[in-house]
């Protein structure tokens, strides 16, 4: 899932799946699927909200080492 931030109404058909959404313009960030998004900053009707460097998808790979 990608974010962005809607400065218009966006309704958006799926290419790849049998799905549909209608997003309503907020000053907070909303999570959708990355076509959609795509589509909505190419439309103009968005900004995407890109991940800070602290976010849990940037440090996918750090946990608990195993004990040796």
């Amino acid at each position: 899932m990608a974010k962005a931030v809607f400065q218009g109404e966006f309704h958006y058909s799926s290419r790849i799946r049998n799905a549909g959404w209608s997003v309503y313009p907020s000053p907070e960030p909303q999570y959708f699927p990355r076509e959609l998004i795509d589509a909505a900053v190419a439309a103009g009707r968005a900004t995407e909200v890109l991940p800070n460097a602290n976010s849990s998808a940037s440090r996918a790979g750090t946990g608990r080492k195993k004990a040796e």
